[in-house]
Order: C-alpha cells, then structure tokens, then sequence
C-alpha cells in the first residue's frame, strides 16, 4: 500500500486512539478492544503517521519529527554545538536562533514522544495476527520493529551517557508489551543496546519490500551500524558498515554534487532521508532564510585547507561564512564510510584507517595530497574534542578522522552527539551579555519529570535532581 493512500486514515485512527491513550505515558494502556485495530489496513495506518512524520509528508509536526531529525532539529542541533559563531549572529534575522542547548532542554518533549511511537508498535505487535505471515504483514511487522528499535537508540543517545563513560550504567525503561499495572524502572544500559539489536535483527528479518514502509535491510544495517559505532562495538560497526558500503560505494565529483544538491528526494546514495517531500513544511529554503544569519566559525572553515579543491567548501558555505548547504537528516555512504575508518583506527589497525582516510579525501579533494603518518597535521588543541570516544588523548590520525567527519557530515544533525561521544566537552557562548554554558551534563537530556513523578523509583540523570517537580 502506498503511504499516501494511507496517510489521511493514519490521522483520523490516530486521533481516536488518543481519546483512550495518553500522549505522554509511557506505558502502554490498551483501550479495551474500543479502538484495536482489525485489518492489516487498519494496523498500517497506525505507524503509517509515524512513516509520515519521517518522510516529511504530515502536516505540521508529528511525534515522529525527532526519529530522524527533520530540517528544523538538524538546524538547532547544529547551533547547539560549536560549528557556528554564536556571538555573532545577526539580529534582528537571527533572533529565533538558539544559542545553546538548554532552550531545547527547556520545552523538550522527545522522551515521551519516544514511547508514544514504542507504545503503538507494541500494539501492532501484541495484536496483529491475521495474514501476519503475508509478505504485507511482514513489511508491517518489520516496519514496527524498526520504529521500535529507532525510537530506543534515540533515547539512549539522548537520555543516557555515552556508552565509555566510566560512570555509565543506566539505559532506559524497556516496554515491550501492554501492561497497564506495570511501572518499569530504567534498564541498565546493556539491555537498552541488547532491545535496539534485538528490533533491528528482528526488523531485517522480515526482509521488508514495501518502499513505503522505509526501512530496508541496507537501512537496517546501517543503522545497526550506527549502534555499535555508538556503542564502542567496533568490530561489529566496522562488519555492518562495510557490508552496506559493498552496495553503495562512495560518490565523487558531480555525482557527488548532484546528491548534495538535492533539496528533496533521494538522490545518490542517500539511504533514508527526513523531510524529503517537496510539501514538507520545514524546506530548506525557508530555514535557511535566517541561519545565514549565523557566520559559521573561523575554526571550523579552516578545517577545508584545500579550499576550493576541495568540492564541499563552495557547497557548504559562501565567502562570508554563511551557510550554503542544503541540511537534512538521514543516513548515506559516507557516514558509513567514516564509520569503517574510525573502528579501523580502534582496532589498532592505524594503516588500514590511514589509507581509508586518504581514499575518502581522494573523493571529496581533486589532487589530494595522501597523508603518511609523519606528515599527519599535528593535533590542534584549540579544538573542543580534545579525547577520543574511549578516553584516550587525540593523536593527529584520529583528530584527521574526526575532523573528516566534522566536515562531511556537517548540518546533518551529528556534531553535536559527536562532542557528547568524545568526551562531552565544555563550552560557552554569548547572547544578550549573559553567558549560557553547555555543560557535561547537559549533553545527557533529563528523563520526564512527569514519569518520575508517577513512578518515584526511575532514577533522574545526574545535574537535574534539584529540579521542583
């Protein structure tokens, strides 16, 4: 079935379940059989808004916005880090500019968005048996652990510290099932992974057909992937990564234009991308209209010391330091690629990651110059990161490989959870003579008040605590 066709009965079935169900519990509470759905049309139409809200096909926002980032959250999360000169931006353009990740903090309402999407797969799941075997229940079924296994890998990106953290050891609260007398308390942070690679193994599993539902298996496993790259599995992240890459190799010269250029659709070897419908909303050029009233900073348009030779420096960014690049969320190859060229660097393999870095720059800068290890950049310690994601202090190959993936992926919703993997640096920006700090814990997003508050016993991250409820 084409999301489309589905898209208008998603709302309306959606808006009814809400008379039974609440938004913001966590917990699934099933409606006693009022509003169950019966035909597989009926259970497609219950993520189909989700899909929708992915594909940038809904109208307004959707509790599915933050899955993958729609354009708006790729921009935010960008002034959030430290690509942009804050202090600079230009008012009275750039007024609606955030400054600093606690006025996202301050109105977040993605933990309980999360479990709503978690809540609605499990009614899927738990109650969708008939023609559950068909190829289109497969794609139905594999569709939900999809959503299921995105919506926790989000929650513990954003509600957990970061896999290394010496002081880590909660994850989230698992809900698998209805079970309305049930109040979980948080999982520990290994059976949070475990449930993410359980969805996404189970997901690829029902081999899903249907270009609808989004999630193929080169999805799937890029996004298993991004799990264990997030995790520290290294030689698991490296395997995924590869295997994907073997069917979407890297794209140079005008095709990689062409791909970058694209301000909807999919183009090149885009795996899945948000807000990719003409009609979404949150285009490009209208968000755009004031982030250039942001000058990008100094330091960072450094980092293109080839310039002109290299082919992201004219797309990115103009002569003035205003952004140029056309931002979206997703998943493509060269993530993928930077992805492989780290583990090999985690796994004391410094060779095979220094010539992965050489041929990924091969891609991106005509006549590139091949680095050797003693012609590597010395370590710049002006930068933030200033420790890898196990700890360790920068040597010039990594901070090279870090640096790669700075620029590549640069407004597409990464930067910020690369600070938040490599050692949550601290940092500090201006607005108005008042001084607003990120820090460490801020990188760590607070759980609901509202949960804690009916369930005393889920453990409140660390730096929120003091918070009247």
């Amino acid at each position: 079935m084409r999301l489309n066709s589905i898209k208008y009965i998603s709302l309306a079935l959606f808006s009814a379940l809400m008379l039974f169900t609440s938004c913001h519990d966590f917990l699934d509470i099933e409606p006693y059989g009022k509003t169950i759905p019966k035909t597989t049309e009926e259970f497609q139409a219950l993520i189909s808004y989700y899909l929708a809200g992915i594909d940038g096909q809904s109208a307004g926002s959707s509790d599915a916005d933050y899955l993958f980032f729609n354009n708006d959250g790729v921009e935010n999360f960008e002034l959030y880090a430290d690509n942009y000169e804050k202090t600079l931006i230009e008012n009275p353009l750039g007024s609606g500019l955030p400054r600093f990740v606690g006025s996202f903090l301050d109105k977040n309402n993605t933990y309980n968005d999360y479990y709503t999407i978690i809540s609605r797969c499990n009614m899927v799941l738990d109650n969708y048996t008939d023609r559950r075997d068909t190829r289109e229940g497969q794609d139905l079924v594999g569709t939900c652990y999809a959503l299921r296994g995105l919506a926790y890998y989000q929650l513990l990106r954003q509600y957990c510290k970061p896999a290394l953290a010496d002081d880590n050891d909660l994850g989230v609260p698992i809900v698998t099932t209805f079970d309305m007398e049930a109040k979980p308390i948080r999982s520990s942070y290994e059976a949070t992974v475990a449930q993410i690679e359980s969805d996404y193994e189970a997901a690829i599993k029902c081999n899903i057909q249907n270009k609808a539902m989004l999630f193929n298996d080169d999805v799937l496993k890029g996004l298993l992937a991004r799990l264990y790259f997030w995790t520290g599995q290294w030689q698991k992240a490296q395997s995924m990564a590869q295997d994907v890459l073997s069917r979407h190799p890297l794209l140079s010269g005008d095709d990689y234009k062409k791909m970058m250029m694209a301000q909807d659709g999919m183009a090149g070897n885009m795996l899945i991308r948000s807000d990719r419908m003409p009609e979404s909303n949150r285009s490009f050029d209208f968000l755009n209209r004031t982030l250039v009233a942001a000058p990008l900073t100094a330091e960072f348009v450094n980092l293109f010391k080839e310039k002109d030779r290299d082919v992201r420096y004219a797309l990115f960014f103009t002569r003035k330091r205003k952004n140029n690049k056309i931002f979206f969320s997703g998943l493509r190859s060269a993530e993928l690629a930077l992805i492989d060229m780290e583990c090999s660097y985690h796994l004391k393999n410094e060779t095979e990651a220094l010539e992965k870095l050489n041929e990924f720059r091969a891609n991106r800068i005509a006549d590139a110059v091949p680095y050797t290890l003693s012609t590597l950049p010395a370590v710049n310690t002006k930068q933030l990161i200033k420790t890898d994601a196990t700890g360790q202090p920068l040597t010039p190959l990594i901070q090279a490989i870090l640096n790669e993936r700075r620029k590549e992926l640069y407004l597409e919703g990464d930067r910020f959870f690369e600070l938040k993997r490599n050692g949550r640096p601290e940092f500090w920006s201006l607005y108005n003579s008042m001084k607003y700090t990120t820090y460490k814990y801020l990188y760590t997003f607070p759980i609901d008040p509202k949960d804690i508050q009916v369930n005393p016993d889920i453990i409140q991250n660390p730096g929120y605590t003091e918070l009247i409820y």
